[in-house]
């Protein structure tokens, strides 16, 4: 048996500013643990700037969580004709699979993420409603068979709506 083939496929990254406030707060960071460790001892600090205990410890301390950070914030969205799974990060660290027999209706929606939802990412609201985003106000809002909502942020709304619109094809024997 071969596996589905996908329909639609998105990948998103997150607005250019959220890279811009980690590395910022990532500078910072570094910064005042510099300071802080050599108490402001300047001619100290350049002195010890240029050995390897100093570049090792600045890549740990600051490249690699930026790193982290940054393969993190990637959403994938991917739908075949009975399924739709999202997906954060490269390695998928986070991933929610829906099965399309169980959505009864699918929608597409122009949201507020701040006031909706609280920001952009994996979100929950305190009715039970969750929205994976990405970036932008647009997306597919599914009606889970509980009474809940899974709003998708895509930058193809519709496409991704006409996607899992489609009735399942039916399995090659």
């Amino acid at each position: 048996m071969q596996p589905t083939a996908a329909v639609f496929h998105e990948e998103q990254y997150f607005d250019w500013k959220v890279y811009a406030l980690i590395g910022t707060l990532e500078i910072l960071c570094g910064a005042a643990i510099l300071w802080w460790t050599h108490r402001a001892d300047v001619d100290g600090l350049i002195a010890h700037a240029w050995s390897l205990e100093f570049g090792l410890g600045l890549f740990a301390g600051l490249g690699l969580p930026f790193l982290l950070i940054v393969s993190v914030l990637h959403m994938t969205t991917e739908a075949t004709a009975d399924l739709v799974t999202v997906w954060y990060g490269w390695v998928p660290i986070y991933r929610r699979t829906i099965a399309m027999a169980e959505v009864k209706s699918c929608d597409v929606v122009t949201y507020r993420p701040l006031l909706d939802y609280g920001g952009w990412g994996c979100r929950r609201r305190a009715d039970g409603d969750r929205a994976f985003t990405a970036r932008g106000d647009r997306g597919v809002r599914l009606t889970l068979p509980d009474g809940t909502h899974l709003l998708i942020g895509s930058q193809r709304p519709d496409e991704l709506a006409d996607a899992l619109a489609r009735p399942p094809r039916p399995d090659a024997a």
